[in-house]
């Protein structure tokens, strides 16, 4: 055997382990270019998902400070609650709506020309409402609805668009009946 044909065999076996190597390193680098797009897209979600924390957590945050079934209105019962925005931006719009078993809807403006004198709404916009403020809430019942558990869900937004989804929910009956003493408006002595 020629020295040059030894070398020209040893030559096309080192390129043939030489492309099997680069061949395999492709894979390994095609693995490892794979893997970090994926680490990329997982860090991407984690950052979303804590902006998306931190915007609810700066949102507002409401209580039911007082809740009963009101019976002023003979025509039909109601729900009254008494909703506090304890803390949060101010808001531009409130859009209340409100389920629960005997819910029929929320009660609406004004209108004289119907036999309840109010409209039936499936949400009302009660307006704006900053840390502090209170506003009365009222849900229609059933006729034969007294005690329930009324879901208030809340559409919030400010000034700048944002917007905010939270539900609360708060147990309704009437109130206890007074005393006839205190109807009468003495005292007892004893």
């Amino acid at each position: 055997m020629d020295g040059e044909l030894i070398t020209a065999i040893a030559a096309t076996g080192v390129s043939l382990v030489a492309t099997g190597y680069a061949a395999m390193q492709a894979r390994i680098a095609k693995r490892a270019a794979r893997s970090a797009e994926e680490q990329v897209v997982l860090m991407r979600r984690q950052i979303e998902g804590e902006e998306a924390d931190r915007f609810e957590a700066r949102g507002p945050q409401f209580s039911i400070k007082e809740a009963h079934t009101d019976e002023s209105d003979v025509n039909v019962p109601r729900g009254k609650l008494v909703i506090k925005q304890g803390s949060g931006p101010p808001l531009s719009s409130v859009i209340v709506s409100a389920t629960g078993e005997g819910v029929e809807g929320m009660r609406g403006a004004s209108e004289s020309n119907s036999y309840a004198e109010y409209r039936r709404e499936q949400h009302i916009d009660i307006g704006p409402m900053a840390a502090g403020g209170t506003h009365d809430v009222y849900v229609d019942l059933d006729y034969h609805t007294r005690d329930t558990t009324i879901q208030l869900h809340l559409e919030c937004r400010n000034e700048a668009g944002e917007t905010w989804q939270r539900s609360y929910a708060a147990r309704v009956e009437p109130l206890p009946e007074e005393p006839l003493w205190r109807r009468s408006g003495r005292t007892v002595r004893g």
